[in-house]
C-alpha cells in the first residue's frame, strides 16, 4: 500500500503486517562523503575532500513491505582536489599537479530506501536556485584538473550513491555509514 504525504501533514500513520507504524513526513538529514571522493577518486593518492547535502527530505511514500521514497531540495557544500598533468618543462614531459573547487548549489534530491533491509539509494541533480540560495564554485589550481571541476553541480558525484545500512522502512534518527558516505538522520 503506497501512502503520499499531504502537504502540513506531520505524520503517517501506516499497517504494517497488521502493526501500526508511525513514520515522520518529514526528516532532517545529512549525506556525507568524506576522503578521496567524486569521479576522480584515486587519482590523488589519498586526496581529501568533502561533498555533502543537507536540509529537508519529504516521505513521498512507503510500502507495506518497508521500501520508503523521500524527495527534497538540499543544499550541497562541496571542497574537493582533482589531479591531473601539467606540462615540465615540456609539453611531452609532465608533473602531476592539483585543482580544488570549493562549491554551493540546491539540489533536488531523492531517497529510496528498499524493502527487505537492502539499504538506500541516493539520487541527486541540481535545481534552479532560489533567491534565498547562495551558489558558489570557484576552481583553483592547475587547468588539467580544473577542467574535470568545470561540470560542477551536474557533474553527478552526488548522485547514485549507495547507503546498505539503512534499514527497511520510514528513516529512522541515526547516523548510516557504507565506505566513505554517511547518512544521518536527525
Amino acid at each position: 500500500m503506497r501512502l503520499p504525504t499531504r502537504a502540513g501533514a506531520a505524520l503517517i500513520v501506516a499497517l504494517a503486517g497488521g502493526a501500526v507504524t508511525a513514520a515522520a513526513a518529514q526528516v532532517r538529514v545529512a549525506i556525507v562523503s568524506k576522503g578521496d571522493v567524486g569521479h576522480y577518486a584515486g587519482m590523488c593518492d589519498g586526496g581529501t575532500g568533502t561533498d555533502s547535502l543537507a536540509g529537508t527530505l519529504d516521505l513521498r511514500g512507503l510500502d507495506d513491505d518497508g521500501h520508503a521514497f523521500y524527495e527534497g531540495r538540499l543544499s550541497r557544500v562541496t571542497e574537493v582536489e582533482a589531479c591531473g598533468t601539467r606540462p615540465a618543462p615540456t609539453e611531452d614531459q609532465v608533473k602531476m599537479c592539483l585543482a580544488s573547487l570549493s562549491g554551493r548549489a540546491p539540489m533536488r534530491v531523492t531517497i529510496e530506501v528498499y524493502e527487505d533491509d537492502r539499504g538506500a539509494w541516493v539520487k541527486s541533480e541540481p535545481v534552479t536556485p532560489l533567491p534565498s540560495e547562495p551558489v558558489k564554485k570557484e576552481i583553483r589550481g592547475c587547468p588539467e584538473p580544473g577542467e574535470y571541476l568545470q561540470a560542477y553541480p551536474a557533474d553527478g558525484w552526488m548522485s547514485g550513491l549507495g547507503v546498505e545500512s539503512v534499514p527497511s522502512g520510514p528513516l529512522g534518527a541515526g547516523t548510516y555509514t557504507t565506505g566513505n558516505v554517511t547518512l544521518t538522520v536527525y
